[in-house]
């Protein structure tokens, strides 16, 4: 940033002389960029763990202006075969590694982040945090055609390659060290400038400035990921947080198999109350499941179901009029004193397989301690799980639900460092017209 003052002498010369009337200086410093932090509420998918590959995998937002988010504590995202996320993908300790994929908010990373194939689309920031990238591999690489809509922060080298050209549309800025390398290789392109701790190899095209050797550049920090929130299931009912937003609790006496149409099952339908249905004692820890025929369940009011373990397949859920409703698939944490999920008999996974279909007036909620899996292409709501797995088929539509007297935003919000100057560069004074 270059800034140029102005003085003017308290008296003028006198004699003709003016050459002490006025004084113009001009001061160049580097430029430091504001910090981007995530905010760490409203995730689409939460998973203190993740695993398996996200192959075309589709998690979009049906809300306004709410991004369908990814907060992932621990573990890496790998995204394959025209897989999109609406939203921010954050890893609280992981990498990202995308093959023509999509994100349409910022991507967010402690380790490192690739970005490969013409098909990647990054519609916000790439901030990596460089963890435990070895010297002299890249904390960020955008490769084969990749586009980036927005700006790249990083500590430690940055790689824009072509074959064919990779685009950032933003900025790059390279807050590493004096080793660190920002590299613009053959027919790619930054719009923006580009500024390194370290040094820059430019055989692409560069719009904005190129600053080398810059000090004063501050570190992308690791992502902030909530911690895990831990959700009981406390006796007497009366006590709970279902009870304070007006729930009852129904104790399931029903099969814990449903199969073919079950009285039980199809009574459901017609609670006019909201209402948990307790099956932890009944079904114990083989949980609740259904049978391969679609088990339908028409809302009339918001239901929850506490059970050890979720087996459903073919699950179509409806509302009974155009009145939104929501549904609760809920595995307690049976230890709510450490802070991590626990998965440990009884409790258990939370399955969707061969269909789900979820109505547009209906939203799930999915929670357990241990692993959520789907690989079909119904659901519609959040999921919050201890491990979080999804198939080939897999498609979320996101709609905020939570957990009545829960906050699941965790970690508090921890506002970015604004913009700023760094070290003065130059200082000089200008020639004036007297």
């Amino acid at each position: 940033m270059k800034i140029i003052s102005t003085g003017f002498a308290q008296a003028n010369g006198v004699g003709g002389a003016s050459a002490g009337d006025d004084n113009v200086v001009e001061a160049v410093y580097t430029y430091i960029p504001a910090e981007v932090t995530i905010p760490t509420i409203g995730s689409a998918v939460y998973a203190h763990t993740i695993t398996g590959v996200l192959k075309n995998f589709t998690l979009d937002s049906s809300v306004n202006n709410v991004a369908a988010d990814v907060q992932i504590k621990n573990g890496n995202a790998i995204c394959t075969n025209g897989a999109k996320i609406a939203g921010n993908l954050i890893l609280g300790n992981g990498y990202a590694a995308l093959d023509n994929c999509t994100v349409s908010g910022t991507i967010h990373v402690s380790k490192y982040v690739t970005l490969n194939g013409g098909a990647s689309l990054v519609q916000g920031d790439i901030i990596a945090a460089g963890q435990g990238v070895a010297a002299g591999s890249n904390a960020i690489a955008i490769a084969n055609g990749a586009t980036v809509n927005g700006s790249i922060l990083s500590n430690g080298s940055v790689s824009v390659t072509s074959s064919p050209g990779s685009e950032v549309k933003g900025n790059v800025t390279v807050a590493g060290t004096a080793t660190s390398v920002a590299t613009v290789a053959n027919n790619s392109k930054v719009d923006g400038f580009v500024q390194s701790s370290g040094t820059i190899a430019n055989a692409g095209t560069i719009v904005g400035a190129k600053t080398q050797h810059v000090t004063g550049l501050v570190p992308p920090p690791v992502p902030l990921v909530p911690n895990w929130s831990e959700i009981p299931y406390p006796t007497p009912f009366s006590s709970t947080s279902w009870a304070a937003q007006g729930f009852q609790e129904l104790v399931w006496n029903g099969p814990c198999v449903i199969s073919g149409v079950d009285p039980s099952w199809t009574a459901l339908s017609a609670l006019t109350v909201p209402t948990v249905v307790n099956t932890l004692t009944k079904c114990g820890a083989a949980g609740l499941s259904t049978d391969s025929n679609v088990k339908t369940l028409t809302l009339k009011v918001n239901v929850a179901f506490v059970s050890n373990r979720f087996a459903f397949t073919k699950l179509k859920v409806l509302s009974s009029d155009t009145t939104a409703r929501r549904l609760w698939l809920y595995v307690p944490d049976s230890n709510s004193a450490d802070g991590l999920p626990t998965c440990v008999a009884p409790s258990g996974d939370i399955t969707m397989s061969s269909e789900t279909d979820i109505a547009p007036e209906v939203s799930v909620m999915a929670y357990t301690p241990c692993k959520f899996y789907s690989d079909r292409d119904g659901w519609r709501g959040q999921i919050y799980g201890g491990e979080v797995g999804f198939g080939q088929q897999a498609k979320l539509t996101f709609v905020p639900v939570g957990v009545p007297g829960v906050n699941l935003s965790g970690t508090p919000y921890v506002p970015p460092v604004p913009a700023h100057l760094g070290v003065r560069t130059s200082l000089r004074d200008l020639v004036t017209s007297g």
